[in-house]
């Protein structure tokens, strides 16, 4: 499971997250995000601008 959101998350969130194995996400915005936990889960993937 994987949660975002567009602001930043707490030191308990964190905490919590990784403990129950759950990818946090924070500051999300446009193309650009913090990832507080679970980083495997997050693929990165090249856009073509044009």
């Amino acid at each position: 499971p994987i949660l975002a959101a567009v602001s930043a998350p707490s030191s308990l969130a964190v905490d919590l997250a990784t403990e129950s194995g759950l990818t946090l996400v924070g500051f999300l915005r446009g193309t650009t995000m913090n990832v507080y936990s679970g980083p495997e889960r997050i693929q990165a993937t090249s856009t073509a601008a044009g």
